[in-house]
C-alpha cells in the first residue's frame, strides 16, 4: 500500500494541506486558478518560521490565551507551530537580561512582525515598564522597524477598560499613541478589536500580508475590511428574528425560550463591525448571542462608556414596526446579496469550509467599508 504523501506540516498529508489551504483563501479573498498555490506557497514560507515580536502592555493577557489556545481551523495551529516568537513576555523561556537581548536583537534585524496587545500608558508612562522601557519606548521602537504592526484587542486598539473613565493612567491605542505622542503623522497599525483579540483574526492577517505581500485594506478606524467589513447584526443567526419584529423583552421570557432577537435587551449587534457570527471563539463553536447573552459592541471605540449600559438598548435603531414594507423588501435584498458572500466567507472562519465546501467564483475584493 502507498504512502500518502506528506506536506511540510508534520501529521499533515498534502491533500488534507490543499484543502486547508482552499479554506483559507477563501476567507482572505483571494480568488482563481492560482489561489490555493499562492496560499499554500504562502504556508510553506511561514514554516520557515517568521519572527514575531509580542508585546504585552496593560491587559488581561486574554489575547495572548486565545490565540495560544486556538484549536480550529487547523491551519492556526499549523501556523502557530511555524511562528518563531521571538519575544513575550508571558510565555518565552528567557528572563531578565536574556528576554531583554530577544527583543533588541529581533527589533534591530527589522525583520520581524510586530503584535501589540493592550494599551500604551501614557499619562503615567512608568505604570507600564518592562525591563527599564516603557510601553511607550517599547512599542515606538519596534513600531519603526517592523514589517507590519498589528494591534491584536480592543485595548491595544482604542485603550480598552483602562481608557475608561477617568482613565488615570492615560491609556492608548496603538495609533492615537504613534500619532499623539510618539511624533508619527501617519502611523499604518492593522486593528483587530474585539475583547479578547480573537485567535482566526490575527491567523488570516499575517496570512494575508504574506500570502498578498501587502496589509489589507482598512477602514477608518484600522480594521481589516475583510474582517470587520460588516455589521455584527448582517450575520447574525437571529437576524430574521429582529425582521419579524420578534424580540426578546426580558431575559427568561418566552422570547428568550425561542431565541429571538436580544437588541430589546441590549444587544449592540446594529451598531457595532465584527465578524463574532462568522469566526465565533472556543474553536469556532459558539459566541456570546448563541449563548443566549447579547453583544455587547466590544470591537468599538471607547465601548466601555459609550455601549455602556450593557442591558439597555442602542438608541437610534428602526425597528421593522418603523418602517415600511417597501423599506422592508429594499433592505432584504440587499442583506440577501450580503448573505450569500458572509455565508461562503462563514464556511471558512467557521472550519465548515474544511469539510469539502467549494472554493471557486470567490472575487478578489474587500467588502465594503463600515466603520463610522
Amino acid at each position: 500500500m502507498e504512502h500518502e504523501e506528506m506536506s511540510l506540516f508534520p501529521g499533515l498529508s498534502r491533500r488534507d494541506f490543499l484543502k486547508s489551504c482552499g479554506a483559507l483563501a477563501g476567507l482572505i479573498g483571494v480568488s482563481g486558478p492560482m489561489a490555493v498555490p499562492r496560499v499554500a506557497q504562502a504556508l510553506e514560507q511561514m514554516a520557515k518560521r517568521p519572527a514575531i515580536v509580542w508585546s504585552c502592555f496593560q491587559e488581561c493577557l486574554g489575547c495572548s490565551v486565545n490565540l495560544l489556545q486556538s484549536r480550529k481551523p487547523a491551519p492556526a495551529n499549523l501556523i502557530l507551530q511555524q511562528i518563531s516568537l521571538n519575544y513575550h513576555e508571558a510565555i518565552m523561556a528567557p528572563a531578565g537580561s536574556q528576554a531583554k537581548k530577544s527583543f533588541h536583537e529581533t527589533v534591530d534585524s527589522k525583520d520581524f512582525y510586530y503584535v501589540v496587545e493592550g494599551g500604551i500608558a501614557t499619562g503615567i508612562p512608568d505604570a507600564c515598564t518592562i525591563g527599564g522601557m516603557t510601553s511607550m519606548e517599547m512599542c515606538k521602537d519596534a513600531y519603526q522597524k517592523a514589517k507590519a504592526t498589528i494591534a491584536i484587542g480592543t485595548c491595544a486598539c482604542y485603550g480598552g477598560i483602562q481608557a475608561a473613565a477617568p482613565n488615570p493612567s492615560g491609556s492608548k491605542g496603538v495609533t492615537d499613541f504613534l500619532k499623539e505622542d510618539a511624533g508619527i503623522s501617519n502611523p499604518t497599525v492593522i486593528n483587530s478589536p474585539r475583547c479578547p483579540g480573537n485567535a482566526d483574526d490575527t491567523v488570516a492577517i499575517l496570512l494575508y500580508a504574506i500570502v498578498k505581500g501587502k496589509l489589507p485594506e482598512l477602514d477608518s478606524l484600522g480594521r481589516p475590511k475583510f474582517l470587520f467589513g460588516q455589521l455584527v447584526h448582517d450575520n447574525c443567526e437571529r437576524r430574521g428574528h429582529f425582521d419579524a419584529g420578534e424580540f426578546v423583552e426580558k431575559f427568561g421570557d418566552e422570547g428568550s425560550d425561542n431565541g429571538w432577537c436580544l437588541y430589546k435587551v441590549g444587544c449592540k449587534g446594529p451598531v457595532a463591525y465584527a465578524p463574532c457570527p462568522k469566526t465565533r471563539w472556543n474553536a469556532n463553536n459558539g459566541w456570546p448571542v448563541s449563548a443566549g447573552g447579547p453583544c455587547i459592541g466590544c470591537s468599538e471605540p471607547d465601548f466601555w462608556d459609550k455601549q455602556s449600559p450593557f442591558y439597555e438598548k442602542a438608541p437610534g435603531i428602526k425597528l421593522p414596526g418603523d418602517i415600511t414594507p417597501t423599506q422592508i423588501g429594499v433592505g432584504l435584498g440587499a442583506l440577501t446579496a450580503v448573505g450569500i458572500g458572509a455565508h461562503f466567507v462563514g464556511q471558512a472562519a467557521t472550519g465548515r469550509l474544511f469539510k469539502g465546501a467549494p472554493v471557486e467564483g470567490m472575487e478578489d475584493k474587500g467588502s465594503e467599508e463600515g466603520g463610522k
